[in-house]
């Protein structure tokens, strides 16, 4: 599993590097306002994809008496429903440019439909991937498909396609993950006799499409109001700023989330070893979490002009407001995988209901109180007590954690909030110096003060052991 998470890290770092650097293109080569249209194209599309799986893919990992014909029906079945949805999704392009007063939705749309398509195809093979654990071509077609869809967006975005370039990007980027798929990992047995295979996964893909369902309203609810109430370019700025909380995520929690069940699901019958991974996992992603989550909150400016470049200077605001909560997403991210690994979507499920009924509150009461900005701070604060639900229905119930047990983290979470205050007495006093030069001296007030409390709560000494193998 750490030989996993370690191939996981390389490649998502690497994909990330490239992303960043896509990202800082196009963000020069596109408008605001072209974004603001694409985020309301991939919100829609967001909610179609979750069809694009049904829980199929983590189930192909779970059920081991899952045989080759199953896989054949299971892929003939992603065909066909991959079709139909790229058929709706055109369909629904209409009413979507009505109900938001833009007729680019309708083309735009059109040209990400085939998007859903390849994402149904690659239902079966990527389950079947991460079920024999091929992580190294894994990997290797993350960084690869990044790196060609983002030089192709880049090369149209020059010659003036706007939102275009980024619908191809996307488009492009499952068309190259699946090829990739079936050609590492062909299915055979093709055959039109799915009825058996689902009735042998149909409760535990339920609750996970439930889940699913759930939580695109829970991440996705936001972008979907404030684009009708606030308009594009409003959307556009939070877009940006939402994306690079996400970031993190992806290069930390998400890749250690996603070797979690290949190798914990054989194992759904022995609490007290997902219990003692749980402990180890989430340890690590708080010792790593609470920094960066600190030193995006201190360099927000920084970092969001750096990267996206002068015009989106409304982004800084919102970006501080949601790293505060950038610590809880990280620690929570790969809950799910444990909740699948012990073989409980069910509590999955419920859980996911709670915390969809957090973000629809802070979300409506942060627009009511407050326009943009207040959104932005109800959604992080609703992020943050995400955790009380997981403690709930995953340690609590599931794992059989008790509160107690999160004592441990206090440290990390006490050391980020010390650094952040340091940060903000001494900023002031660095007014007179450069751009470029204030955002290194706070990097490094971070650094420091992080690791002064890391060495002295012994902090330092576990994560050293994490890294080692030998805790």
């Amino acid at each position: 599993m750490k030989g996993a998470a370690i191939i996981q890290f390389a490649s998502k770092y690497s994909s990330i590097m490239v992303q960043l650097v896509v990202t800082a293109l196009l963000s020069r080569l596109v408008t605001p306002e072209e974004y603001g249209l694409m985020a309301i194209v991939v919100v829609f599309m967001a909610f179609f994809q979750m069809f694009t799986d049904m829980g199929i893919s983590v189930a192909i990992v779970q059920f081991r008496d899952l045989e080759e014909r199953d896989f054949g029906a299971l892929f003939a079945l992603s065909l066909l429903l991959g079709a139909v949805l790229a058929g709706l999704f055109c369909l629904i392009s209409l009413p979507i440019s009505w109900l938001y007063g833009y007729g680019e939705l309708v083309g735009l749309c059109c040209a990400a439909s085939p998007m859903l398509l390849f994402s149904c195809a690659n239902m079966v093979p990527n389950g079947l991937m991460l079920r024999e654990r091929r992580f190294a071509a894994i990997g290797a077609r993350l960084v690869v498909s990044n790196l060609v869809a983002g030089g192709i967006a880049i090369a149209l975005a020059w010659i003036g396609w706007g939102a275009y370039a980024l619908v191809s990007q996307i488009v492009l980027a499952a068309l190259f993950v699946v090829v990739w798929n079936l050609v590492a990992r062909p299915v055979r047995k093709i055959n039109v006799h799915w009825a058996d295979p689902l009735k042998k996964v149909f409760s535990y893909s339920a609750y996970q499409f439930g889940f699913s369902f759930l939580n695109y309203f829970a991440r996705n609810l936001d972008n979907l109001v404030m684009g009708k109430m606030l308009g594009s370019q409003a959307l556009a700025y939070y877009d940006k700023a939402y994306k690079l909380t996400t970031y993190p995520m992806s290069a930390l929690s998400s890749v250690v989330g996603s070797v979690i069940q290949p190798f914990m699901a054989e194992h759904q019958d022995e609490p007290e070893r997902l219990r003692v991974c749980w402990w180890r996992v989430t340890k690590l992603l708080s010792l790593a979490g609470a920094p960066i989550a600190a030193i995006l909150f201190c360099c927000a400016q920084e970092v969001t002009l750096l990267l996206y470049g002068d015009q989106w200077g409304n982004s800084v605001p919102l970006l501080q407001v949601l790293s505060v909560s950038l610590y809880a997403q990280i620690v929570n991210n790969p809950s799910g995988a444990f909740f699948q690994s012990a073989g409980r979507t069910d509590s999955m499920f419920r859980c996911g209901v709670i915390t969809t009924l957090m973000t629809v509150t802070g979300l409506f009461l942060g627009l009511v109180l407050d326009g943009l900005l207040g959104a932005a701070i109800g959604v992080s604060l609703a992020y943050c007590a995400h955790i009380i639900a997981v403690y709930v229905f995953l340690l609590r119930d599931v794992l059989g954690v008790g509160f107690h047990d999160l004592v441990a983290f206090l440290p990390e979470l006490g050391a980020a909030a010390l650094a952040c205050v340091v940060c903000f007495i001494v900023s002031p006093l660095l007014q007179g110096v450069g751009f470029t030069a204030f955002g290194i001296v706070k990097l490094a007030i971070v650094i420091a003060v992080i690791s002064a409390i890391y060495a002295l709560t012994g902090q330092l000494s576990t994560l050293r052991g994490f890294l080692l193998g030998k805790r």
